[in-house]
């Protein structure tokens, strides 16, 4: 090779290192971004979870675990009646807010909305693992909850 063929090859490779960083780099605050503005999945407040969490995050003794066990119950139950009532609440202001724009609205502009909120409640039914596969030019949004058990 010559003096400019290596110097031509170097310059690519860093190129590509460069393009590779700043790729990554973009890919992984897009992805921490979205983690933290992500509701937590109902399986993350899970007595379950929060029990198996626990014990490996604090090597719980078998005492410890019998006074936390309750304690942990309660937890999940208060955040699942919580996660209930503001589902309730926002089905009832999105509700509301449809049906103050379908007012304003062209009767084909309302079987559009129409359409869309059907296409809403249709994402809602869809089973999670369904719910994020690509399905089309937009990469599918991932979870930060953890793996499901069949």
């Amino acid at each position: 090779m010559t003096g400019l063929s290596k110097t031509k090859l170097i310059f690519y490779l860093a190129a590509i290192f460069v393009a590779g960083g700043i790729t990554g780099a973009a890919i992984a605050l897009k992805t921490s971004k979205q983690m933290l503005t992500e509701p937590p999945r109902p399986v993350r407040l899970e007595t379950r979870y929060l029990r198996e969490r626990f014990q490996a995050k604090l090597a719980l003794t078998p005492e410890q675990s019998k006074v936390i066990e309750p304690i942990l119950e309660k937890m999940s139950e208060d955040l699942k009646s919580i996660r209930q009532d503001t589902t309730k609440r926002i089905s009832a202001i999105m509700k509301t807010a449809y049906e103050q724009i379908g007012n304003e609205l062209t009767p084909d502009q309302r079987k559009k909305l129409e359409e869309m909120q059907k296409d809403r409640h249709d994402d809602r039914r869809e089973p999670p693992h369904k719910k994020w596969q690509w399905k089309g030019p937009e990469p599918s949004r991932k979870s930060n909850s953890p793996p499901q058990k069949p």
